[in-house]
């Protein structure tokens, strides 16, 4: 006899199975682990009921829990611990929840094709040999090596899931809501810690860098929206959240992030219309600088370059300070490992940390690495820009434009830091890249209801 897996029966059947395996297995780790495990367990309970019966609550769940979910230590190996975050759990069970429903309903596809596929697939290969060889080498720890490029797959994972999922204008406007909410609720956090006269870091995160990252990507998303024909109530949303996003930025003091920004307006003005709006922009902000002139910020800029001896490295006349110099020699250690292993490397983590998510590539995944990363980025660059171009929608081409000046403003900031890796903003990231990515099969399916409404009519 044949089973409906569509039967309410069958269906009430599983949910109870499964809510019986979860309780049991809760109640084996309860003894055993961190009330931070059992929290965890307790929340992938929830989010498996709520995604099996409504998978945009399970995404939105997801995305407040990219910026405001703490972590769990998992164990520790030389170098760096090994730690799991909510949003990691998350993630899992969302995935489980889909693949069931692909088993169940057969006319869900298990992947879309999309033009980043092929990148990202080479990428992750050569994450896997790289890696494999390190260990093999005995320059890769096994638990290390693979915990991260799990956790890099797991950026695909979000993007994949992300594509399959979208289906409407009404889905998009839901997650960027839900993302803009999650930003301003980390902003506010941010700019509650200015009077203490530290660096603004994210809930949960004690690196600046990576706040100033984050931020500098979604204001880049409210900047792009706000530079088009929206309606007002929308657009005073977008100014305030924009100046929201803006002050705790600021007060990172991430000179990476002062940098992408910089090349973050350079692209709006090359590619928007409204150049005069953005030029007085800039000089509002200058001139505010001027007035205010906020002291942490410029002394931090100022920082950079000193005129003692104490700082290391010299350009021309002036010396960098002692954090950048320890970068410069860090970067010259990578390039002399490199030439060792220049083809593969010694696979992800079979090198010390450094701040640089390309001259870390170098070390850890060589020449083929590099390449599989510059390409992967420039297929991002290459179709968000062609989706721009090819947008008539004031809403579709205000996240596309925001997207690609985000992307270039990332791109800057990955000198310094390890940002394509970076747990926090890499999953916002590629979030909202598979809702760009999705936004061309979109606007064609709306011009062919609205031509089937026309006819009909």
């Amino acid at each position: 006899m044949r089973i409906s897996w569509q039967d309410p029966k069958i269906i009430s059947t599983f949910v109870v199975l499964a809510i019986i395996f979860l309780s049991i297995f809760s109640g084996r780790i309860i003894t055993g682990y961190s009330y931070k495990l059992i929290l965890a367990a307790i929340m992938g309970i929830a989010i498996f009921i709520t995604a099996m019966v409504n998978t945009d609550a399970g995404l939105a769940i997801l995305i407040f829990s990219m910026l405001l979910s703490p972590e769990i230590m998992l164990g520790q190996v030389p170098g760096r611990d090994i730690v799991i975050r909510f949003d990691d759990v998350l993630l899992a069970m969302i995935t489980f929840t889909w693949l069931a429903k692909t088993a169940i309903n057969k006319g869900i596809a298990l992947f879309i094709k999309t033009p980043l596929n092929k990148a990202i697939g080479f990428y992750i290969l050569i994450c896997l040999i790289t890696t494999i060889r390190g260990i093999t080498l005995g320059y890769v720890a096994p638990a290390k090596g693979s915990f991260y490029v799990l956790r890099y797959t797991e950026y695909f994972l979000l993007y994949i899931l992300v594509v399959n999922h979208i289906h409407s204008r009404k889905q998009i406007k839901f997650f960027l809501n839900a993302i803009f909410v999650t930003c301003a609720l980390v902003s506010i956090y941010g700019i509650l810690q200015i009077p203490s006269g530290r660096r603004v870091s994210a809930p949960f995160e004690g690196e600046p860098n990576t706040f100033g990252g984050y931020l500098l990507f979604i204001l880049c998303i409210v900047v792009g929206i706000l530079l088009q024909n929206i309606p007002k109530k929308l657009r005073l949303t977008m100014i305030y959240l924009s100046i929201l996003i803006f002050i705790p930025f600021l007060f990172t003091l991430s000179r990476a992030s002062y940098l992408g920004i910089i090349l973050s307006f350079f692209t709006f003005i090359i590619l928007s219309k409204r150049k005069i709006v953005l030029a007085g922009v800039a000089a509002t902000i200058i001139l505010a600088g001027m007035v205010l002139q906020p002291e942490a910020v410029f002394s931090r800029v100022t920082y950079t370059f000193q005129k003692k001896r104490e700082a290391r490295v010299k350009v021309g006349s002036v010396y960098l300070d002692p954090s950048a110099s320890a970068r410069i020699y860090s970067w010259k250690d990578s390039f002399e490992v490199w030439k060792k292993h220049p083809i593969l490397g010694r696979g992800i983590t079979g090198f010390k940390f450094l701040d640089g998510q390309y001259i870390r590539t170098f070390p850890e995944m060589g020449a083929v690495g590099f390449l599989a990363l510059a390409w992967l980025l420039w297929i991002i660059f290459k179709h968000s820009l062609g989706i721009y171009k090819k947008m008539d929608d004031e809403l579709y081409r205000g996240l596309a434009l925001g997207f690609i000046a985000g992307f270039i403003g990332l791109a800057i900031h990955a000198m310094t830091a390890n940002t394509f890796i970076i747990i926090r903003i890499m999953e916002p990231f590629w979030f909202i890249t598979g809702i760009v990515i999705m936004l061309p099969s979109l606007r064609e399916e709306e011009r062919n209801e609205a031509l089937k409404a026309e006819q009909t009519s």
